[in-house]
């Protein structure tokens, strides 16, 4: 009995020591498992953290799977700010984490952290404009103007550029952003493209630029609108005008406003006029301003941009300006019905009703100076409803280049000056032949527009682009004056600068930087936002395929391995 007793009390301190046992193996298996789990977290969590950080040193590292490549950097920009020699600060006029909890100033956010990321000498900061007035004051005094929340201000030394965030960076579709200021629609129902890079980069420019070219937009005469306007929502030269002085400014230009006859054509403060088609006549006091900015005093080095219309009147004070130049822009459009040789584009003409409008596919001069430095040549510049511009015969020592040309299967239909009865009293007529002569021609081709016969008509390349060129030797130097005449508004229509399917805009800034001597801008196609699906290239598909299909399976199946073997052998 007492050996059966001895024998349970020994089964049971037994039986005690095993559950002993198995529950300090349950402790240690369980806190391996739980010191595993806390190693694997803080990997984790520290891998994100460096991976983030290697994001932000080295941009190329993270990949960009949206099908427009909203955060691909060009390769212009790169060599550009990778080569700056001076310090550029931009900074956000919002609380960082407010700014990027939306999504479009996310990717305005990310933008920024890769040209950081790419260049040493740019810094990114936020400050929030009611907690950080003394930061706020800072870039007011450098802009002389109010900046508001959610901006970006770009400086480098005493120059600044402001943005704003949403007009400044992104394209909006122009019907529904009506819609918008109607309290219709959202601001973010309007946005059709990102412009992020473009307006950036060019702000970038601006700022570190040594030699700034100034340009003075010719915007009214005498308070009024100096271009004819349609009155309607969709005015083209309106549009065309807004879309001009917007691709000056993005492409690192100082443009400013100025009244035809109120303001003073400063040779000191501006570099270059901008005449956008002058419904009527300049007053005689008015060209002989024109004149005396291109001459400055004997020294040259003015550019005037001017640029035709077939919305204009008879000018003939304006047209012997021109002869002086050698040059006559006559009262017709050239049309192009040659199939290889037009383009079918969507612009906003009056006359059009917004349809589709059938407009000539222009030449590239080959002039070596003037071919615009076009990125990809073969995109085409078309000229919708251009008159032709022709080539005066003078002995004034001023040379013609034509820069851009219609086909050999291209004609001209005349037509009638417009009539603007209500101001027509506005131009002062001077009674020089070259006046008379004008409006002689301006008659005769109205008669003759009613009788036009097409099959007829000469055919035969006609110039819708020219520079006239004023260069005159100082001894050990030149000094020159440029005219640069355009044919149409709407070679500069919103729909053609803001479509990266044309050249109309890269070649309109390339030229001009070109005969200025300003440092060539950098035009970048704006990022579609209206798809919304998700590519990748086929590097990055391989990388993913890798590591999905090989790296993963590979490291579970090793690990798999690695457990079973210890519990085999413990």
């Amino acid at each position: 009995m007492e050996k059966q007793k001895h024998t349970e009390t020994a089964e049971a301190s037994l039986e005690k020591q095993q559950k002993k046992l198995k529950n300090r193996k349950k402790l240690k298996y369980g806190g391996l498992a739980t010191a595993i789990t806390v190693i694997f977290v803080a990997v984790v969590v520290l891998v994100n953290v460096v991976v983030t950080q290697i994001g932000k040193r080295y941009p190329d590292f993270k990949l960009d799977l949206t099908t427009a490549n909203l955060y691909a950097i060009s390769d212009e920009t790169l060599d550009y700010i990778r080569n700056m020699d001076k310090d550029v600060d931009i900074a956000i006029s919002s609380d960082e984490a407010t700014f990027t909890s939306d999504k479009n100033n996310k990717m305005i956010a990310e933008t920024l952290s890769k040209y950081q990321g790419y260049s040493d000498r740019i810094s990114v900061t936020y400050f929030d404009t009611t907690k950080d007035p003394d930061v706020l004051s800072k870039y007011q005094e450098l802009y002389g103007g109010s900046i508001q929340s959610n901006e970006i201000i770009i400086t480098s030394g005493s120059r600044i550029k402001v943005y704003n965030t949403t007009t400044d960076m992104f394209e909006v579709d122009q019907q529904k952003y009506q819609y918008y200021q109607y309290g219709m629609a959202s601001f973010a129902d309007c946005i059709t493209a990102f412009k992020g890079e473009q307006t950036l980069t060019s702000g970038i420019m601006n700022v570190t630029d040594s030699n700034p070219k100034t340009v003075g937009i010719i915007a009214t005469t005498n308070g009024s609108p100096i271009f004819a306007q349609t009155n309607t929502s969709s005015d083209p030269n309106t549009y065309a005008f807004y879309a001009m002085e917007n691709l000056l400014d993005e492409n690192g230009y100082d443009v400013s406003r100025l009244d035809m006859i109120n303001d003073t054509l400063d040779t000191e403060k501006y570099d270059i006029l901008v005449l956008p088609a002058p419904k009527t006549d300049l007053t005689t006091d008015s060209v002989q301003k024109l004149q005396n900015f291109m001459y400055n005093d004997g020294k040259l080095g003015k550019q005037l941009v001017y640029i035709a219309d077939y919305t204009q009147s008879s000018t003939p004070n304006l047209d012997a300006f021109l002869k002086e130049w050698n040059v006559q822009v006559d009262y017709s459009s050239v049309i192009d019905e040659n199939n290889s040789t037009n383009q079918e584009v969507n612009i906003l003409l009056s006359q059009s009703n917004n349809r589709s409008f059938v407009a000539p596919v222009v030449t590239v001069t080959d002039e070596e100076d003037y071919t615009g430095n076009l990125a990809n040549a073969s995109l085409p510049i078309v000229a919708p409803m251009a008159r032709p511009i022709q080539t005066l015969t003078a002995n004034n020592g001023r040379t013609v280049t034509a820069l851009l040309t219609s086909s050999d299967t291209s004609y001209c239909y005349p037509l009638s000056p417009k009539d603007y009865s209500t101001d027509s009293t506005a131009a002062v007529a001077d009674g020089s032949a070259d006046s008379q002569e004008a409006t002689e021609a301006a008659t005769e081709a109205a008669a003759t527009t009613t009788s036009f016969d097409k099959n007829s008509a000469p055919k035969g390349q006609n110039t819708v682009m020219a520079l006239c060129r004023d260069q005159q030797s100082t001894g050990d130097a030149f000094i020159e004056s440029d005219v640069i005449v355009l044919g149409s508004m709407s070679m500069l229509d919103v729909n053609l600068v803001q479509n990266s399917a044309y050249n109309n805009a890269e070649y309109f800034v390339g030229l001009l930087n070109s005969v200025c001597g300003k440092e060539d801008s950098i035009v970048v196609a704006p990022k579609d936002l209206t798809q919304t699906s998700i590519s990748a290239s086929a590097t990055q598909l391989k990388a993913i395929r890798l590591v999905v299909v090989f790296l993963i399976p590979l490291a579970v199946v090793v690990a798999g391995v690695i457990v079973a073997v210890r519990r085999r052998y413990r």
